[in-house]
């Protein structure tokens, strides 16, 4: 009998070294996960992609791009932010040839969801008008971003929100605007 008590006393002590093992584990991979994002000053809501195809994979949805670019971007974007986990919201950030933001395109990759607020974060709007991309109704709006002065066409398409930012022209604005698709130009 005493054997038996022993035996279960070490058994118990195993499993307790055993469960103590893992929840340590656990928070160690956690917290080293959340070490990048610590560094680069993101929030938990906030996590960067290193490039579309890795947005995509991540939110289990292909991204809306335009299929035009004004000769003055560059490609591939300079950030791209993401928010809300599978099937969230994107914003990607494309620099002119100096290397100052120019273009940003938000969107929601989940039909009739809203961008993640965010993404939309430090943002003050300052004048919206009603205009149309196409057939899709839209909204036409003078922002500040972060105290920059920038305009905002916003629009729905095939369910999901799609909002694109410039400091460029109207036009090319438009122009954008009209060759967004899912894939873009790649």
């Amino acid at each position: 009998m005493t054997r038996a008590r022993e035996a279960g006393l070490e058994l118990a002590r195993m499993l307790a070294a055993l469960v103590w093992v893992a929840a340590t584990s656990a928070l160690v991979i956690a917290a080293l996960g959340a070490l990048p994002g610590w560094i680069a000053g993101e929030g938990s809501a906030v996590r960067h992609a290193g490039s579309v195809q890795e947005a995509e994979r991540r939110l289990g949805a292909m991204l809306m791009l335009p299929g035009y670019f004004p000769q003055r971007l560059a490609w591939p974007p300079s950030e791209i932010r993401l928010a809300g986990g599978r099937r969230g919201s994107a914003a990607v950030t494309i620099v002119d040839r100096t290397g100052a933001p120019a273009v940003q395109i938000l969107q929601s990759t989940a039909e009739g969801a809203e961008i993640a607020a965010p993404l939309l974060a430090d943002r003050n709007v300052l004048r919206v008008q009603r205009t149309t991309v196409g057939p899709y109704p839209a909204t036409l709006s003078a922002v500040l971003v972060a105290g920059q002065p920038w305009q905002e066409l916003a629009w729905e398409q095939r369910g999901r929100t799609v909002l694109l930012r410039t400091r460029g022209d109207l036009d090319e604005l438009y122009h954008m605007a009209h060759s967004t698709h899912p894939g873009g130009g790649r």
